[in-house]
C-alpha cells in the first residue's frame, strides 16, 4: 500500500500507450529519418536515408539507440517503431526517477504536475516521438543528478557532458554553465579541467573527426542547412513557442532569485542560463525550428511547475487530499489529449493556437495511406524526388526517396545542385519520378517550401529548385516539361493547408 501511495503518479505514463493505437499518426516527419536510416545500416550496410547518399544528418547518440532497436527487431520493418517507443518511455521514466532523487524530491503535488507536463509534451502531443527528445531529457536528468549528488569523478562528469552533447549537438549551450558550476566546485583546479576535457573528448572527438573526414565539416549536414551561423538571420521568427518559453524562463529566473531557500538553486539557475543561451542561438541563427528544438525549455518548465507547487501547497490542501485530486485531473487531461491526437487531426500549432487547418476526425495517417497508394502506380525501389514529408513517405513505402532539402544527404548532393543542372542531376542519378504540390488555393508568384518555390500565376506551374546549403535558386522546371502521372489529395493538409493536392511527375 505504501508503494502505491508513493508511486501512483507514474500511472500518468499510460498517456504513452495511445501511440500503439496508430504509430504513424503521432511523430513528426523528421522522426522517421531515424528508423529509415537505421534500417539501411542494419540490413544494407549503408548509413544513408536512400541508396544514393551516405549521410550524417542525424544526432549520433539517438541513432545508436535506433540501430539497436533494428538489430533486436524480430518482425517486419514497421515493428521497430514499437521498440523505439519502449526505449523512449523508459528514458523518460528513468530520467524522472533521477529527478525525483534530487531536484523533485519533496513535494508530491509538484511531482504530479511536473510529470503530467512532461507526459503531455513527450507523449500526448506525439510530435516528439522517434526524435532524440526523450534521450535528451534523460541526459539532462543524469547531468543534474551527478552534480546534485556532488560527485567528484572529473572524467565521468566530462563523459556525461559528452552524452548531453551527442544526444543533441546544440545542447552544448546547456553543458557550458554546468561545466563552470562543476569546475567552481573543484576550486578552479586546472588538473580537474584537463580530466573533464578528456572525459568529454572520448566520444565527442572521434565523432567530430569522422564528420570532417567523411563530410568535410564538424557538424551534420542538416545542421549546416538550417543554421546561418555566424551570420544572423535576416528575419528572426519570434513565434508562439519561443515567446512562451522566454516568458516562462524570465519568470522562473526571477522566482529563483527571490526564493533564496530553494533547494538546488545554483543548479537550476545554471540550467536556466544554458537553456536561455540555447534559445537565443536558435532564434538568431536557426532558419527552421520544430518543437524538438525546445527540449531544454520544456525541461525547465517542468522544474518551474514543481517549484511553484512546493511554495504554494499548504496544510489545507493536504487535508483534502489535494494531490490525488490534481492527479485525477492531470490523468484525464494528458490521456484526453493523447486520444484526440490518435483519433483527430489535432495540432497545437495549426488548429488549437491558430486556425490554419480544421480540427476533424481522422483515424488514419494520410501520408502512410498515400505512400501505399503510390506503390500501385510506381515500381518499388524507384528513386523519387520529394518536395516535403520524405521521412514518413520513405519509411512506409518501398521507394528510394530523395528529399529536396538535402537534410539527409551530403556534399555530393549539393555539388550536383548547381545552376542549370537539375535535369542532368535527375538523369545522372536515375531519379525517374518527382512529387510537387499542386492545386493551390490562391495564385501567387511564389509559394514557398524549404527547397522548392512554386509559381502558379498561370496554369503551367513553374517549379524552382533551391540549393538549401548555399541558399540559392539553381534551376526550374515548367509543368509542361513534365508528364503528370497522377494527383493525390494533400496528405499533410493539417500542417500545410495552402494547397489541395500533390502530383507525381516524370521527365518528358
Amino acid at each position: 500500500m505504501k508503494f502505491i501511495k508513493e508511486n501512483y503518479h507514474y500511472l500518468l505514463f499510460l498517456s504513452s500507450v495511445f501511440f500503439l493505437g496508430n504509430s504513424s499518426k503521432f511523430p513528426a516527419d523528421d522522426g522517421f529519418f531515424y528508423p529509415q536510416i537505421a534500417n539501411n545500416i542494419v540490413h544494407h550496410g549503408f548509413m544513408g536515408f536512400n541508396d544514393l547518399y551516405l549521410t550524417n544528418g542525424f544526432h549520433p547518440l539517438w541513432m545508436v539507440f535506433c540501430v539497436l532497436a533494428e538489430l533486436v527487431n524480430p518482425f517486419d520493418k514497421f515493428f521497430v517503431l514499437n521498440i523505439i517507443w519502449i526505449f523512449q518511455v523508459l528514458l523518460i521514466f528513468f530520467g524522472f526517477i533521477l529527478l525525483e532523487k534530487t531536484i523533485l524530491k519533496e513535494n508530491k503535488t509538484g511531482k504530479i504536475l511536473s510529470l503530467a507536463f512532461y507526459c503531455l509534451m513527450f507523449f500526448s502531443l506525439g510530435t516528439l516521438y522517434l526524435i532524440e527528445a526523450h534521450l535528451t531529457f534523460f541526459t539532462f536528468a543524469l547531468l543534474i543528478f551527478y552534480i546534485s549528488k556532488r560527485l567528484t569523478n572529473d572524467f565521468l562528469f566530462g563523459f556525461i557532458c559528452s552524452l548531453v552533447f551527442l544526444a543533441r549537438l546544440d545542447h552544448i549551450f546547456v553543458v557550458l554553465p554546468f561545466g563552470f558550476l562543476y569546475w567552481y566546485s573543484r576550486k578552479w583546479n586546472l588538473k580537474s579541467l584537463g580530466i573533464i576535457l578528456i572525459g568529454f573528448s572520448v566520444l565527442s572527438v572521434p565523432y567530430i573527426v569522422s564528420n570532417y573526414y567523411y563530410f568535410d565539416a564538424a557538424v551534420p549536414i542538416s545542421g549546416r542547412i538550417k543554421s546561418t551561423f555566424p551570420l544572423i538571420q535576416p528575419y528572426i521568427k519570434f513565434d508562439l513557442f519561443p515567446k512562451l518559453f522566454a516568458f516562462c524562463g524570465i519568470l522562473y529566473f526571477v522566482f529563483l532569485i527571490l526564493d533564496k531557500k530553494n533547494p538546488y538553486r545554483a543548479i537550476k539557475i545554471s540550467f536556466l542560463l544554458g537553456s536561455f543561451l540555447h534559445l537565443i542561438y536558435n532564434l538568431i541563427f536557426q532558419s527552421e525550428i520544430g518543437q524538438w528544438y525546445f527540449i531544454s525549455q520544456m525541461f525547465f518548465c517542468g522544474m518551474f511547475i514543481y517549484d511553484i507547487m512546493r511554495v504554494l501547497e499548504n496544510s489545507i490542501f493536504k487535508k483534502i487530499a489535494f494531490d490525488r485530486i490534481v492527479f485525477l485531473g492531470a490523468m484525464i487531461f494528458v490521456c484526453g489529449i493523447a486520444w484526440l491526437k490518435l483519433t483527430t487531426s489535432f495540432s497545437l500549432q495549426n488548429n488549437v493556437f491558430a486556425s490554419y487547418s480544421k480540427l476533424e476526425k481522422k483515424s488514419n495517417d494520410l501520408v502512410m495511406k498515400t505512400a501505399q497508394e503510390f506503390e500501385r502506380n510506381i515500381p518499388k525501389r524507384s528513386r523519387i524526388f520529394v518536395y516535403d514529408f520524405p521521412g514518413k513517405f520513405a519509411f512506409y513505402s518501398g521507394f528510394n526517396v530523395i528529399p529536396a532539402d538535402g537534410l539527409v544527404a551530403n556534399k555530393d548532393y549539393f555539388n550536383d545542385m548547381k545552376p542549370g543542372n537539375f535535369r542532368n542531376f535527375l538523369i545522372k542519378n536515375k531519379i525517374e519520378y518527382l512529387i510537387f504540390p499542386t492545386h493551390f488555393l490562391v495564385r501567387a508568384k511564389e509559394q514557398s517550401f524549404l527547397a522548392v518555390r512554386v509559381n502558379n500565376l498561370t496554369d503551367d506551374y513553374t517549379f524552382s529548385l533551391r540549393n538549401t546549403l548555399k541558399r540559392t535558386t539553381i534551376d526550374s522546371l515548367k509543368e509542361s516539361e513534365l508528364n503528370k502521372i497522377k494527383s493525390y489529395p494533400n496528405p499533410i493538409k493539417t500542417w500545410q493547408s495552402g494547397y489541395d493536392s500533390i502530383s507525381v511527375y516524370k521527365l518528358k
